[in-house]
């Protein structure tokens, strides 16, 4: 647990504590972003069609990366820890 909060840790890193608190709505607000820039470029004559938008999603995707490594460490932290602890136990018993 604790490499999963030291990981994010920093004031910059508060957008992530945002979507990991309101993952649904991060996701939601991003895909009307994605239609809003889409349905933009479309109107505006810039394009006669657009994926454009979906680019919204890259900060999201890397957050998901962000919060999968901490997870990995934490779990790792967990099963060194243990590990240990057994073999200190085994040592002294």
């Amino acid at each position: 647990m604790a490499a999963a909060l030291e990981l994010p840790a920093g004031p910059w890193r508060a957008p992530l504590w945002l979507m990991v608190r309101y993952r649904v709505v991060a996701y939601v607000a991003t895909f009307v972003l994605v239609l809003a820039t889409n349905k933009a470029l479309v109107l505006s004559g810039t394009v006669s069609y657009s994926v454009w938008g979906w680019i919204w999603f890259a900060p999201l995707l890397l957050a998901d990366a962000k919060l999968k490594q901490a997870r990995r460490l934490a779990r790792q932290r967990v099963i060194a820890a243990t590990e240990a602890r057994h073999a200190e136990n085994a040592t002294a018993g």
